[in-house]
């Protein structure tokens, strides 16, 4: 069927068949997401009892004021033919505030905990809620002025606080939540409509394939916006280049989302350069969660509070991820996912590097040397309280070349016999290509790496190597 006639039969279909048929579609979604605020919502009143223990009763007040208001608006929808969406933004919004109220009962290190939290009932909405992108963002503004308001109205917190350990994150999270939420809306009436069109003919096959890759491009437009986001949080590479004008970074994700991430930080007055490559667990759009609470962290460590010395960054990188992830009831599940970290600090008095599992290579002129991380990773609570992360103070010749990297070029597959690369065959490449120029190196890598897997082969993961000579 041509194009133009598969677009009037949709044309054909009525405002009224395909609101109808996303009603149905939607409304179980809203109908759970209302019952599981009304049930849990109440509960998190345990979390507030022992981060919150002199306002909890107020709290667990207004929790349970929200799940019977909710509970109202759910028994009564029928007799007062109110849509689904509206049943699950009483809840969305009410919590929304209840969060915001928060903001103006916690103290400065609970920010982070707290927004995450906040952080939770936006991920929970982008996976049960179906309406329009105007609906989104007005809550969205309405949260956020609110949040402000009472982050004013606490004495002990300032915006730059608030900003700095949640604020941002906050803002970006609500922003993919927009247009996640936005994405999943135009994919389903698009498939309704197709749907709908296939109904009314069986010579319509080629309909199907067009909405297809028209709502696929929407989602992967949509992830694209979301690698802006990602992309805002990474180092600033000229910044580097002004550091160390010999110098590169390699980054080839495998997916658009990347959960490699490098960092850098200067502090002028201090002359100190802290430059960061990380590795999160997994790859995608979970990995690139991991990299922006990660980003997060790292401002409140080493901007606010100018923790320089790499071995202490890891130590507070560690716990402040781990109570992140597992900052709700000791009953639910632990979250073992984590990061490896490599660290470099520049300092008047001298280089330091310390790594969480990553390694630091070293070369000067014809002589390598391998500086080992820590067997520990970032995150994973399986361990305890037994991690170390030794710190390796280093004399540099100039001239000397450093390099980290994470895991996703040795472990590439590819070759004659589709095996992985291997860390020691990279070390070497990196050795026989070390003498010409780091911009040249970055292409002989780049060029390496093609020449193994294959142009048309994907990456087995992502790909992160940094190249700095002092």
């Amino acid at each position: 069927m041509k194009i133009a006639e598969t677009q009037n039969l949709i044309s054909n279909i009525s405002d009224q068949e395909w609101k109808s048929e996303l009603e149905k579609a939607s409304s179980k979604y809203h109908i759970i997401g209302a019952w599981i605020a009304i049930i849990f919502n109440p509960l998190f009143a345990f979390t507030d009892y022992i981060n919150l223990p002199l306002h909890w009763q107020q709290l667990a007040l207004i929790r349970l004021s929200i799940s019977a208001v909710t509970l109202c608006v759910l028994l009564t929808r029928r007799k007062t033919n109110i849509p689904s969406y509206f049943v699950i933004l009483v809840p969305f919004l009410l919590i929304s505030l209840q969060n915001a109220y928060t903001f103006s009962l916690v103290s400065p290190d609970s920010i982070l905990e707290h927004s995450i939290n906040y952080i939770a009932l936006l991920i929970g909405g982008a996976m049960f809620i179906l309406w329009r992108w105007t609906y989104s963002v007005l809550v969205v503004l309405v949260s956020a002025k609110t949040t402000l308001l009472f982050v004013h109205l606490n004495t002990a917190v300032t915006k730059e606080q608030f900003m700095v350990k949640g604020g941002f994150l906050l803002l970006a999270v609500g922003i993919f939540m927009i247009v996640l939420i936005k994405a999943r809306y135009d994919l389903t009436i698009r498939e309704i409509k197709a749907r709908l069109a296939l109904k009314a003919s069986n010579d319509e096959l080629g309909l199907q394939k067009e909405i297809v890759e028209k709502s696929n491009q929407k989602i992967t437009d949509s992830i694209k916006y979301a690698k802006r986001i990602q992309d805002s949080i990474l180092g600033n590479l000229s910044r580097m280049e002004s550091w160390f004008p010999d110098s590169f970074v390699l980054f080839m994700p495998k997916d658009i989302l990347s959960g490699d991430f490098y960092w850098m930080y200067e502090d002028k007055p201090n002359q100190v350069k802290i430059v960061i490559a990380a590795d999160c667990t997994g790859h995608g759009v979970p990995a690139a969660m991991m990299t922006v609470l990660a980003n997060s962290i790292l401002n409140e460590v080493v901007i606010q509070a100018k923790i320089y010395s790499p071995d202490k960054i890891l130590y507070c990188l560690d716990q402040k991820l781990s109570e992140s992830l597992n900052s709700r009831s000791e009953t639910e599940e632990k979250i073992n996912d984590g990061m490896d970290v490599s660290i470099l600090s520049f300092t008047p008095s001298g280089t330091s590097f310390a790594a969480a599992k990553n390694l630091l290579f070293i070369v000067n002129g014809t002589e390598t040397n391998v500086i080992p991380g820590s067997k520990f990773p970032i995150g994973s609570t399986q361990y305890g309280d037994t991690k170390v992360f030794e710190k390796h103070d280093l004399t540099l010749a100039k001239g000397t070349k450093l390099y980290m990297y994470s895991d996703g070029y040795p472990d590439q597959f590819g070759g004659t016999e589709n095996k992985k690369y291997l860390s020691k065959r990279f070390r070497e490449f990196l050795l026989n290509t070390s003498k010409v120029p780091m911009a040249e190196q970055k292409q002989k890598l780049t060029s390496e790496f093609i020449s193994w897997k294959g142009a048309q082969s994907i990456n087995t993961d992502d790909v992160l190597v940094i190249g700095i000579e002092v």
